[in-house]
């Protein structure tokens, strides 16, 4: 174990805590923007929208270390609207995934995807599912790189995802 998985602390996100897991997205779509990655928008989250997912049966995760917040993600049952008929219930899916970029290539995304991994496993699923935009040329390799296989490519009105799973 290094010193980054020994100090990592990952746990459920409060709904007091709704701001701070917002302004996570909220900066890692300013930082990507700034790289000209367009995946996400800030000014397209909303507070309401995190609350969305911590009451409807999803499962919304804060990563801190020294007490200091460091990456959230959140864990679905179900993915119907992306995964179209792919969707089912031996899967998991890991959505609005995100790094403060304070702690940016300290490998906290690797723990973080790992935790997430074991999370869906723990329930019971078997595949570990995921999607990025298509046109983000990094994370699609990223992904790749840490054993997800790619699926299919999914069109939306002005978009367009890469599928990934890995068991």
């Amino acid at each position: 174990m290094d010193l980054i998985e020994t100090q990592l602390f990952i746990r459920s996100a409060s709904l007091e805590e709704a701001p701070i897991v917002l302004s996570l997205w909220q900066k890692s779509a300013i930082w990507l923007n700034s790289k000209g990655i367009f995946q996400w928008r800030p000014e397209n989250f909303h507070i309401d929208q995190v609350i969305e997912f911590m009451t409807n049966g999803s499962d919304v995760y804060l990563a801190e270390i020294n007490n200091e917040i460091v990456g959230t993600y959140i864990l679905t049952w179900s993915d119907p609207f992306i995964w179209q008929e792919l969707d089912n219930k031996d899967s998991g899916y890991i959505h609005r995934f995100a790094v403060n970029r304070d702690f940016q290539a300290k490998g906290i995304g690797k723990y973080l995807l790992k935790s997430a991994e074991v999370q869906i496993k723990q329930k019971g699923k078997t595949l570990i599912r995921l999607d990025c935009m298509a046109d983000n040329v990094r994370l699609n390799r990223y992904y790749q790189e840490i054993g997800f296989e790619y699926v299919r490519r999914m069109n939306g009105e002005g978009w367009s995802a890469n599928l990934y799973e890995k068991n």
